[in-house]
Formats: C-alpha cells, structure tokens, sequence
C-alpha cells in the first residue's frame, strides 16, 4: 500500500524503526513488569530530538504536529514507538501534545522557561486536567501575585518525569470557564501518587494521581485565557494521537501473528488466509483514514477533527478484530507470557477505554446529519 509518505518521512520512519528493534522493544517487558516508566526510552528520544517534536522549527523544534511544518511526522514516530512500546508512545505524545498546545496559548518568555528542562535534560511535559469522580472540582483563588489551587487530577501521564506540569481545567471564582496553569513539581502543596498506578495493560505508562493543597502559583504561569482549553477544541486536536497508538499496536499484533502462523507452518490454512487478508485490509485502510485526516488539518481544521474521529472508530473496530483473530489463528498459546501478544493484549484493552468508543461515531454522524456536536466530547 503506497500510504503517500515522502522522501524525508520514510527516512525518519526508519530511524525510529531501527531504534525501536534495537533498544526500546527489548526493553517493553522489564518496564511492563516492573511498573516503571520508560525512563531509557524517553531518553533515547530525548538524543534522537524528538521530545521537541511538536516544537516549531524556528524556536530550535523539528515542525512536526498539527502546526507545524511536517503534520503527519509527529503520528509516524507516534505509530512506529507504539510498535515496540505503547506505553513509550503514550508518554511521547502526551508531552509533544502538551508542547504543541503550550507554544499556541503561552508566551514567548513562558515557553522558554518550560520547555528549558526538556531541551537540557529530556524532562516531560505531563497532561493534568482529568478528576476522578467524585472529588470535588478543582479550584483557584486569587491571592496577592497570583492563585492558591486545590483539587485532585488523575491519569497525569509523565508526572514522574516531568518538573513543568500542565493543569487544566481549574475552576475560578463564578467563571464557567476554566483556568490553565504550569506549576512546577516542587511546588509546595503538589503531591505526586504513583503508587495508584496498577493497572492490567499500559504499565510502564506511569500515570499517578496529583493533589494540590494551597499551591501558590505565580501570575507568570497562568496560561492563556479562562475557557482557551476547551474554547478552542484542545481535546479534539490531541484526538488524532490516540489513534496512531491504536495502529502501531495493532500492526504490531498483526506482524507477530504473521510470524507465529508462518514457523509453525500455518499458511496453507484457508481459514488463516481468510483473516489475514480481512485484517491487512482493515489495517491499510485505518492508516488511509488517520494519515488523511492529519493532511486535511491546515486546509480544513474542523472538517479534519471530525475525520480523526472517523479515523479513530475505525482503528478501534480494527484494532479489536485484530487482537481476537490472532489469538484465534494461532491459538491460546500464544498469550502466554513468553510472548508479546499477551502484553499488546492487556494495553490495548486498557487504552482503547480513553473515551467511550460510540462517542466518535456519534461525532461523525452528527455531523453528516447537519447536527451540533463536540469534538472535545469524550464521554
């Protein structure tokens, strides 16, 4: 399938191919089991320059990214690390996304500041704007230089590698709309629980819970303005990444099938070669959706936010048939622990649950049908 790429983004394809079957694939069971974030990985790419990725060239970042100059390269490195490590990929693009955003909204003065630990050290940049159910919201209150904010933030992807954090969704005073800030990890009053972090799949995606107890946050790093989040469609633009994951995981599963079917002598099978070729089809095809949907982007931003929800539906619905019909054709043994596919099975049913599943077709037919709908809607 010829998927339009060109000269440059094949070469960088296989950079991250080749580093990817050279050092982080090795290394995705270790961090699996130990429950730890891929600190190696994350350095690996920190050499490699691809933690400024989503940063604009002229600011010393590669131009990748829905604003930069090569949109589609950021969700190729995405894809392909996600094809040794989905959790590596995870914490990837939870700190390009939250790059991307912060040089949109922020200052030139505020960009340099947080994204300096990251060009000197490698430090992540993490997403914090989740609560769990139940805690009561966020909030900020305006005290002499700046905010006191209390609350609770879950599922805050790179905390453990991270000294700037993003928090979101802060409520403040009467406003509807909420507050953005950038606080720092010794910030007092700032707790980090990565002890909560036990999930089934995704382990080595480290995402603990964060309290804010009275955290003075300066003037300096409130960021933008009250509602820009959510005003101008964050959640909808860091859609299309989650997709690329989904892909790189899914060819990933599909190959080791490939592979496992092969040695064993399979491939006369009829019925094998019937799902291969059901699964190959759904594949190439999920690829065409996402790459497209990212083309569009520049030309079209909001007709491309609705494809990437197309795109994302679609690689769900592939990506379950092929979780389920690789374990079909190569049969129980092949999720023991000795192989990949039992690690790739336990993340991606973890990470297929960020968002409900319907809510991106919903999106789409609303929109076929003429109707309002929400990009940033999630659940």
């Amino acid at each position: 399938m010829d998927f339009g790429l060109t000269k440059e983004q094949k070469l960088l394809v296989e950079r991250v191919e080749r580093l990817v079957e050279e050092r982080i694939a090795p290394r995705a069971a270790q961090y699996d089991i130990a429950l730890e974030a891929p600190a190696e990985d994350i350095q690996d790419l920190h050499r490699e320059g691809w933690l400024l990725a989503n940063l604009e060239r002229k600011r010393g970042g590669l131009g990748y990214g829905l604003y930069g100059d090569d949109p589609l390269a950021f969700f190729l490195l995405d894809e392909h690390l996600a094809y040794g490590n989905p959790s590596t990929a995870h914490c990837f693009q939870v700190h390009n996304n939250a790059l991307m955003m912060i040089t949109q909204v922020g200052n030139e003065d505020q960009l340099a500041r947080w994204i300096e630990p990251t060009i000197k050290r490698g430090a992540l940049l993490p997403g914090c704007g989740a609560e769990p159910q139940g805690v009561p919201p966020s909030r900020a209150t305006r005290v002499k230089g700046g905010f006191l904010v209390n609350g609770m933030k879950h599922y805050a992807t790179n905390a453990t590698l991270a000294e700037w954090f993003w928090i979101g969704s802060v409520g403040f005073e009467e406003q509807p709309r909420a507050l953005m800030f950038m606080v720092h990890r010794d910030t007092p009053g700032l707790k980090i629980d990565a002890e909560v972090w036990r999930p089934m799949g995704m382990r080595a995606c480290v995402s603990p819970w964060i309290a804010l107890e009275n955290c003075f946050v300066p003037e300096e790093n409130l960021l933008g303005r009250p509602g820009q989040f959510l005003g101008e469609n964050w959640l909808g633009k860091i859609n299309f990444a989650f997709t690329a994951n989904y892909l790189g995981s899914a060819r990933a599963i599909y190959d080791w099938g490939l592979s496992y079917v092969r040695e064993r002598g399979g491939g006369k099978d009829p019925y094998r070669q019937l799902r291969f070729g059901e699964l190959k089809s759904l594949l190439d095809a999920s690829r065409l959706l996402l790459y497209g949907a990212v083309r569009m982007f520049k030309q079209d931003p909001d007709a491309a936010m609705v494809a990437a929800h197309e795109a994302k539906w679609m690689a769900k619905e592939m990506l379950e048939k092929v979780m389920w019909s690789v374990a079909e054709v190569c049969g129980s043994t092949s999720l023991f622990q000795k192989h990949p596919l039992e690690r790739f099975y336990r993340d991606m049913h973890l990470h297929m649950l960020h968002g409900r599943h319907d809510i991106a077709a919903q999106i789409v037919g609303a929109s076929e049908l003429g109707e309002p709908y929400d990009v940033n809607r999630a659940h």
